[in-house]
């Protein structure tokens, strides 16, 4: 299938499907070539601050998985002690 001119748009690079891919790629051109990731990351961190507004039980659980992954990092810090 021939390419029609139109470049490339972060949406193909992300496998969205149409029309998804080419109203991302047109959003993006419209702020003057935003940064396809900074967009993502807004609507990412918004649907989940949305939904878990909403859904209470989802909230929740969410909650209990944030809280385990935030322990289980911390446990993974040791200080070390300057030999010098």
């Amino acid at each position: 299938m021939a390419r029609t001119g139109r470049p490339r748009s972060s949406g193909s690079r992300l496998d969205l499907d149409e029309p998804l891919a080419s109203e991302f790629a047109d959003f993006l051109a419209a702020h003057h070539m935003a940064s396809g990731k900074a967009v993502l990351h807004k609507a990412i961190r918004a649907f989940i601050e949305n939904d878990l507004a909403r859904n209470v039980g989802v909230r929740e659980e969410y909650e209990a998985l944030r809280r385990v992954r935030r322990e289980r990092n911390g446990s993974n810090i040791h200080l070390v002690e300057n030999a010098c």
